[in-house]
């Protein structure tokens, strides 16, 4: 067992008890992840009351249990050993004939689960208790948030303090257009009221997303998706399926491709809306408002489909390894549950890594720098001083990076990252305020909301790992930055090699919006910052390279 897990069991134990109370399960146990890598997917007994743990110790994700939650992301449960073949074996093993599980999800993962086993007077596990474990299970992860498990500690977005002018001029650009000329500031308000929306979305989205850091996966693209959509009419192949939808949860727009054998009634494409934005909310997946683009590859049959004739609909994520975000839907008709879950469930067994490969041959394509370039200048606003001194922070960035010779992923993380960290500016007023001789306090801590806004503009575009270094790009050392006062190594290295890149670029730039100092004036100021503003070793670093990185 994980040794901060042993110091907590305690409290997890009595988190557990709520298993007696609330849904009156006689045994229960918990599983986490036995590694601080989720993507291990073994699952360790932390803790337990009169659970008979038998050979179940340790699971990983070929036990069907395991193998459930994953696919299905929320709780259900079994009564009786015939209900269901794959689990009759674990239940008669143990001596039991009733199970209700709940998985243990957090920003798309799954980091353990709750089995609880047996209703007291011999009840039948039902409806109620599957909305209690969940609640069981969210008061579960808060506890493990709580004390920074896994990597759930949430992003606290607090007030920002003035920047350091030292390090700030006023920098990039989007890809979300916006209204030119823009409305008027309102009475009392600081931004116009679509630079405080745009923030307001942006809060919605990332306090949803709470990026974790990089964990080997990219999100998904509409290219992605559009690739994707290929392999989607195999899905109307399955018994009993009337319609099937890919969607790219998290995506800035929820794209979505349907397809269908026959004419989709309004009634029915409400129903698959509604269906699916329950199911983000149930895993904690941002749901806003869907794009659909339905398509019927099989030509169009006489009998539309509508609601009164769809008899299920199921979701569940596509398992993949280099992109995450993928969702498969399947709408069913005369098709019972369980019959529809071993169904989808077999379907996505086999499409998995169709869709893994047509996903990584055509990624090669995708050229992600050309992508950050057009966030930088999309073609209708143009900010030429922004745009050079994002270009100039993206080339010191980078050759610090080699100068650190750092892993190449990591190089081009910096190297991008870098040429958008700025990004959210563009739709904050940026064009009325930049000329400005002087800002106000209260124009300064609005601006300071850039992190987040260009975190939220380039994580569907760019991937989490350029988007969690522009989200940390202004945190500081002494953890007195924002958005959220992290410090020392939480701020990601990527987001700390930028700040000093940013610096050095705003204080030396001829384009920068200060008089430029001299390179010893600069360093001095490095100097000065380091271990407050800057990392002590990264200002070392950079200085003895200097007449590599900027020359």
């Amino acid at each position: 067992m994980l040794a901060e897990l042993k110091a907590l069991e305690p409290r997890l134990k009595q988190v557990l008890y709520s298993c007696v109370e609330h849904v009156q399960a006689t045994k229960a146990a918990l599983y986490l992840s036995s590694s601080h890598d989720l993507n291990d997917k073994t699952y360790e007994l932390v803790t337990s009351y009169q659970y008979n743990a038998a050979d179940r110790k340790v699971v990983n994700s070929n036990d069907d249990l395991v193998d459930r939650l994953a696919v299905k992301r929320s709780p259900f449960f079994i009564n009786g050993l015939s209900a269901d073949q794959r689990f009759a074996e674990i239940l008669f093993r143990q001596g039991n004939d009733r199970m209700l599980a709940t998985p243990l999800f957090s920003r798309g993962r799954m980091i353990g689960f709750i089995d609880m086993r047996d209703k007291a007077a011999k009840k039948p596990f039902d409806a109620p208790d599957v909305e209690a474990a969940r609640r069981i299970g969210d008061e579960m992860i808060a506890l493990l948030a709580s004390n920074n498990l896994f990597g759930l500690a949430p992003i606290t977005l607090v007030e920002a303090q003035q920047p350091a002018p030292s390090a700030r001029r006023t920098p990039p650009p989007n890809v979300v257009p916006i209204p030119t000329p823009q409305p008027a500031v309102r009475p009392g308000q600081v931004l116009t009221p679509p630079a405080m929306q745009a923030i307001e979305a942006a809060r919605d989205i990332m306090s949803k997303r709470q990026l974790a850091p990089h964990t080997g996966k990219r999100s998904l693209v509409e290219g992605d998706l559009e690739v994707a959509r290929l392999l989607l009419p195999s899905a109307l192949a399955v018994p009993g399926a009337v319609l099937a939808c890919f969607s790219a949860a998290g995506h800035v727009n929820n794209p979505q491709a349907i397809v269908a054998i026959a004419n989709v009634a309004d009634d029915a494409m409400e129903m698959l809306q509604q269906h699916l934005q329950a199911w983000l909310k149930r895993t904690n997946q941002p749901h806003m408002t869907m794009r659909p683009n339905l398509i019927y590859p099989y030509g169009v049959q006489g009998v539309p489909i509508t609601a009164a004739g769809i008899s299920t609909i199921l979701s569940a994520p596509v398992n993949q390894q280099s992109v995450e975000g993928l969702v498969l839907t399947v709408a069913f008709e005369r098709t019972a549950e369980a019959q529809a879950q071993r169904a989808l469930h077999t379907f996505l067994k086999q499409i998995e890594p169709s869709v893994e490969s047509a996903i990584a041959a055509a990624s090669g394509r995708h050229d992600r720098f050309a992508i950050a370039e057009r966030l930088l200048e999309p073609d209708f606003q143009k900010f030429p001083d922004l745009a050079e001194h994002c270009r100039e922070v993206s080339v010191v960035a980078h050759r610090f990076a080699r100068v650190l010779e750092l892993p190449a992923t990591q190089i081009e993380t910096v190297r991008l990252a870098a040429l958008v960290h700025d990004v959210g500016l563009r739709i904050l007023d940026y064009e009325r305020l930049y000329k400005r001789p002087s800002l106000t306090p209260e124009e300064m801590r609005a601006l300071a909301e850039h992190p987040l806004v260009g975190a939220a503009l380039v994580e569907p575009l760019l991937g989490s790992d350029v988007a969690h270094a522009v989200l940390r790009h202004h945190e500081r050392a002494d953890g007195r930055g924002y958005p959220s006062r992290l410090s020392g190594n939480q701020i990601p290295l990527a987001a700390r090699v930028i700040q000093v890149a940013d610096a050095w670029v705003a204080m030396t730039s001829r384009h920068s919006y200060q008089i430029p100092v001299s390179s010893e004036q600069a360093a001095a100021k490095l100097r000065e910052g380091a271990g407050s503003q800057f990392d002590a070793a990264l200002v070392e670093r950079f200085l003895k390279g200097l007449a590599e990185i900027a020359s």
